[in-house]
Formats: structure tokens, sequence, C-alpha cells
């Protein structure tokens, strides 16, 4: 244990946990896809929000640096997500 406060990045990795296990379960990829992707942003989110001291796991990195991953790679996985469900629904 390296003593820092685990809360951002557990409701940061449920919500990648939810969106994996709506996949196993049957829901739709991209469902399953856009809720990571949505978690992640969250991430963005609480890392801008929640002091460096209090950040936890999320802060790896300087708090801009931390908060543009998590949002290019959320952004990126929310709109791969709905680019999935528009090619679904054009065929």
């Amino acid at each position: 244990m390296s003593g820092k406060p685990w809360g951002p990045y557990l409701l940061v990795a449920a919500g990648a946990v939810a969106g994996l296990g709506m996949i196993a379960y049957g829901f739709a990829v991209w469902v399953g896809g856009a809720v990571i992707g949505f978690a992640l942003i969250a991430g963005a989110a609480l890392r801008l929000i929640v002091p460096d001291g209090r950040a936890g796991l999320l802060g790896v990195r300087t708090r801009r640096v931390d908060a543009i991953v998590f949002l290019v790679l959320g952004s990126a996985l929310v709109a791969g997500s709905l680019n999935l469900l528009l090619r679904m629904h054009s065929t």
C-alpha cells in the first residue's frame, strides 16, 4: 500500500468494471464502451476537482496532464462506441 487515498481511483475503476461487466452480460458492445469512456471522463473531472493530496492514484503526473489524458481517452472511447452504434444502424 502506498498510503495514498484510493477513493477517486476506485470510482473510475468501478466504472470501467461496470462497462466490462455490461459487455460480459450481453449488453451491446457500444453501451459498455460508452460506460467505460464516461468513467474515464469522470476521472478527468475528479482529477481537476479533487486537490492533489487527495487525488491518490489518479494523480500520476501534473493535474493538467492527468486530466487531459483521461479526457482524451474517455472521449475517444465514447466517440468510438457511438460510431459503432451508427455503423450498426446504417446496415
